[in-house]
């Protein structure tokens, strides 16, 4: 297939077919010079001579083949790198002898006319370029054509004329600060040149299932894989914490062996096998121990099978802390006791998002700078001197999760009283 050398081969083959025409067509002298030079450089050294300079000033990745897999290299089941696809951009210029301007229209004439015969680079075309005895092409350029491979390629290679307005045209010599020469602008397509990240090929597929039974089908709307859809906190209650029962619905739970709580501060999933009231859509596990963080948590439920585990879909719930009675109720500001001291359950590990919320303040918690293992800390303690005099209810959020500072047991619901704190003004 195609090689890195295709855009290279594409310029050598330009330059050939229009070599070839102006001798068809011209004295065998007529073209005295051909360069693919940009435009500032075209004349160097080549004044008082007839030249033809081609030179490519863009290329573009072609849209219809970029996401392709390269026909007869990926077979269906595998995996491949689509080709590079390009799109090329030449401009063609013609200088006459003594800068005579009937000469080089002649040349632009001839150079015009041989790609307006060539509409496409054909095999044959490429095979004539790499044979052909010594004058056109020299041998090096002859082997580069051929490493490149541009004669196998399955898509064939069209020339079409790229019509540039003046303006395009003008801002294109402007970029190379030269002096305008007429010139004419074509477009190459497409290029391909293919990935070396190989294909990946899998082996085919001796028996698909059990005994090469294939796929089974079941009756009805629930999937025949376990799977979770709702976590709940148990009845009557708003929110779940520790030391509850976190009820888990889904199908297919019959054979639920585990429950797996991961959480992004905790280097291993915490699994808990005490499930009770198993069914096939749902059942039971009391979230006890004291290795708890407080935040938001993804559970995944483990159902085992006759030759293997299933492991279901996971879903993601928050473990609200509860926050207790603070050692004091009020505190006096500014003076030594400007610091609140709660007790959050679950606990909170460095690195987390820890905060006080006071009224519209939120206050962060500062870890004590400790050798790791970094330990869960339960006993938080805030600075507090900057809150204004009030009395606010404390509420404590831990990675978006927040605690709930109310008392749903009363009609209306009230604040817990436990839950407030005062601060005041010293008098000095």
């Amino acid at each position: 297939m195609t090689s890195s050398q295709a855009i290279a081969g594409v310029t050598i083959m330009l330059e050939f077919l229009i070599k070839e025409g102006a001798i068809q067509e011209l004295d065998s002298g007529t073209l005295e010079i051909f360069t693919t030079k940009p435009p500032d450089k075209a004349r160097e050294n080549s004044q008082g001579k007839n030249q033809i300079n081609i030179f490519l000033y863009q290329t573009n990745p072609n849209s219809a083949w970029r996401n392709l897999d390269m026909p007869n290299k990926v077979k269906p089941g595998e995996t491949g790198k689509p080709p590079l696809a390009l799109d090329l951009y030449y401009l063609i210029t013609a200088y006459g002898k003594d800068n005579e301007d009937t000469e080089s229209q002649t040349l632009l004439g001839v150079a015009m006319r041989v790609l307006h015969d060539h509409p496409l680079i054909r095999t044959k075309d490429i095979e004539r370029a790499i044979e052909k005895k010594p004058g056109l092409l020299d041998q090096s350029k002859k082997e580069l054509l051929e490493d490149s491979n541009l004669a196998n390629q399955i898509e064939r290679i069209s020339v079409t004329p790229n019509n540039l307005s003046l303006e395009e045209i003008s801002k294109l010599w402007g970029t190379f600060q030269t002096q305008y020469r007429i010139s004419a602008a074509y477009k190459i397509s497409v290029v391909l040149i293919e990935s070396q990240i190989p294909v990946k090929t899998p082996l085919p597929v001796l028996s698909r299932g059990a005994d090469d039974r294939g796929p089974a089908s079941q009756a009805g709307t629930i999937p025949p894989l376990p799977g979770l859809t709702a976590i709940k906190p148990p009845q009557n209650e708003r929110y779940l914490t520790v030391d509850q029962d976190l009820m888990i619905e889904g199908y297919n739970l019959e054979n639920s062996q585990e429950v797996h709580f991961g959480h992004p501060h905790l280097e291993n999933p915490i699994v808990l096998t005490n499930l009770k009231d198993v069914s096939a859509t749902q059942l039971r596990v009391t979230l006890d121990g004291i290795q708890w963080l407080a935040g938001f948590y993804t559970v995944t439920v483990h159902v085992s099978e006759s030759d293997r585990t299933r492991i279901t879909n996971s879903m993601t719930f928050p473990l609200v802390p509860e926050v207790t009675a603070p050692e004091v109720t009020a505190i006096t500001i500014p003076e030594p006791g400007n610091r609140l001291t709660l007790t959050c359950k679950p606990g909170v590990k460095k690195g987390q998002q820890v905060a006080l919320l006071l009224g519209d303040l939120a206050i962060p918690y500062q870890f004590p700078r400790l050798r790791s293992p970094d330990p869960i800390v339960e006993n938080l303690t805030f600075n507090v001197s900057k809150v204004t005099p009030g009395t606010y209810v404390l509420r404590l959020r831990v990675d978006g999760v927040d605690s709930v500072p109310i008392d749903f047991s009363k009609q209306p619901p009230e604040f817990k009283e436990d839950h407030k704190v005062t601060i005041v003004k010293s008098s000095s």
